[in-house]
């Protein structure tokens, strides 16, 4: 801590009176940043939430990255005291000037010149930038792009300290997107952005944000059914010149958008291609799916994923499969359905019904993203669903028991290979599938739910009780808060559990699994304590770490009942002196 309850970061230090407002999605609280080095820029530190893990291999990648123009880039980070608790934050420099286009405020129209020369020029550089290192931003948005009042090219706002894509609102996502929990966007790509950045050039060509007034479920209803270029533009009309980009960044298909280098040389860098939207293929009559009435795929696809149990029963029945083929007019998707359900149709055990529908949606819409038990994510984002599961305040969409299904039926495998390789990659999303139901499945201390919650989240700290509230996000760290709270351990306790075996093994990315299954197969409380000595003592090998005498006690307690249990006594007296000299040493 710096003087007078200031933190240092990097070159900057946070003044925790100081809060930084309008300038940081997703409710994170920002506060200001002195520079202390002469050039370092002023800044801002954002500061992150447990449950919503931060982007932490982005952020590491992009704070040993030059500076990159047009861009809040993450400048450093750290895990400092905050407010009685630890917490990681981030240091961002401060933006040039306020937000183009705050939600639910009208500002008059910026015109086409100004969007280019201004808007899509600089943040196509940011684009081309960060997919050279890929990277993509997942937060482009009009109140996350800022600029002095006197106008110049934009700067485009943070992006890292929430998982990617959660402060978005779904009008400016596409439509697989926008169905996701919010944490269950996934890294996505830099097509992404494309579309982000098209949405953002409507609102602000028209001074407002668009399909204002409806809430993100109705925002993304309309992009299913009347598509993403006609929902968003609604009633309005863009000069030519823009609505050509604009027609381009909205398109369904993400190939057919223009890359980041073509937005950094527009409009005389554009290649000429065909981006014209499909009408959208709809039924002669509706297909009834609880109250919701689809006529086309996309919509029936998002409606059997939010109405799970009425979607299950349509699968069972075949209606599904009997109105694709007549009222849709689709022969061959109608045989693909049938084939897909006829074997599990009948089944009685749930999770064999949830798996049946999950490949039954991706049959119908292979873009859509996988569907669960009502709710849907990106198969990346397992992860951060998971955290926010297991973390954040309830309740859920998604629980972690429903989570922990999902897992092991390998919905993810099923899900990518009904896609097809057009929208997935079938063979590693199975391997990835197989590799986490292994993991769930195991029992053994460093494996389990609270392995796939840490492999799954590299910026989650260990969340042991043991640990208070101290946030060990390294292993080192995890050493020092041990001996730090092995005094306050009440007697008899072993300060080791399923968080922290689950944590290390992450962190040494498996090198000690049979030394942490150890620990749980001891047959006695005293040879757990042995085994556990061992773990701790290989990390601090392994760190070079500093003696540690007080966890040295607590353990050479744990375990003197086993150096004791020797029956030569010679032997015994041996292994009863060494472990006190080394419990007393910490070392």
């Amino acid at each position: 801590m710096a003087s007078g309850g200031q933190t240092r970061i990097g070159d900057h230090v946070v003044d925790p009176l100081s809060p930084v407002r309008g300038v940081i999605g997703g409710g994170l609280p920002a506060f200001a940043a002195r520079p202390l080095a002469a050039a370092a820029p002023p800044g801002l530190a954002v500061v992150c939430r447990t449950h919503h893990p931060a982007r932490l291999r982005a952020i590491e990648r992009l704070t040993m990255e030059e500076d990159i123009p047009h861009l809040m880039r993450p400048l450093a980070h750290d895990v400092v005291p905050w407010e009685g608790r630890e917490a990681r934050l981030i240091v961002y420099p401060q933006p040039p000037g306020p937000a183009l286009l705050p939600r639910g405020e009208k500002r008059a129209p910026l015109r086409e010149g100004d969007l280019i020369q201004n808007i899509v020029r600089p943040v196509g550089l940011v684009l081309l930038a960060l997919a050279d290192l890929g990277i993509p931003h997942r937060g482009i948005r009009p109140d996350n792009l800022f600029r002095p009042p006197a106008g110049g090219p934009a700067m485009l706002g943070e992006g890292f300290a929430l998982p990617a894509g959660f402060a978005q609102p779904a009008v400016v996502e596409p439509a697989p997107s926008a169905l996701c929990l919010p944490a269950g966007r996934g890294e996505g790509t830099i097509a992404d952005d494309l579309y982000a950045l098209g949405v953002t050039l409507v609102a602000l060509a028209t001074g407002q944000w668009p399909m204002a007034g409806l809430d993100d479920a109705a925002a993304t209803r309309a992009k299913l059914e009347r598509g993403s270029l006609i929902a968003v533009l609604g009633e309005h009309r863009l000069p030519g010149g823009l609505v050509t980009l604009v027609r381009g960044l909205l398109a369904e298909d993400p190939d057919h958008r223009p890359g980041p280098g073509e937005l950094a040389g527009w409009p005389g860098s554009a290649r000429a291609r065909s981006i014209s939207a499909r009408p959208i293929r709809k039924a002669t009559r509706p297909l009834a799916i609880g109250p919701a009435q689809p006529r086309d795929t996309r919509s029936l696809a998002a409606t059997l994923g939010t109405h799970w149990n009425e979607g299950i029963a349509a699968a069972r029945t075949g209606a599904i499969a009997v109105w694709t083929e007549r009222a849709l007019g689709d022969g061959q998707l109608a045989a693909r359905l049938r084939e897909a359900t006829e074997d599990d149709a009948s089944a009685v055990d749930p999770l064999v019904l949830d798996t049946m529908l999950c490949r039954t949606i991706a049959l119908i819409d292979p873009r859509a993203p996988l569907f669960w038990r009502g709710a849907a994510l990106m198969p990346d984002a397992l992860g951060p669903v998971l955290a926010e599961a297991a973390l954040g305040p309830g309740p859920h969409a998604l629980d972690v028991g429903a989570l922990e299904d999902l897992v092991d039926s390998l919905a993810i495998a099923r899900w990518a290979a009904a896609c097809g390789d057009r929208h997935a990659d079938p063979v590693a999303l199975e391997r990835k599938a197989r590799q986490y139901r292994l993991i769930r499945r195991s029992t053994a201390m460093g494996a389990g739910t609270e392995r796939l919650l840490y492999q799954l989240n590299p910026a989650l700290p260990c969340l042991s009780p043991l640990l208070g509230q101290r946030h060990v996000s390294t292993l080192p760290a995890l050493l020092r808060a041990l001996e730090a709270a092995a005094g306050s351990l009440p007697a008899g306790i072993l300060p080791f559990d399923r968080h922290i075996a689950a944590f290390i093994a992450v962190q040494v990315d498996g090198r000690l699994d049979s030394e942490l299954a150890a620990v749980g197969e001891a047959a006695s409380p005293a040879d757990a304590a042995v085994a556990t000595i061992a773990v701790y003592a290989a990390l601090q090998r392994m760190h070079r770490g500093e003696a540690m005498p007080a966890l040295g006690r607590v353990l050479g307690d744990l375990a003197a009942p086993a150096a004791r249990s020797w029956r030569e006594k010679a032997r015994r007296e041996r292994a009863v002196a060494e472990l006190s000299r080394v419990a007393a040493a910490g070392d």
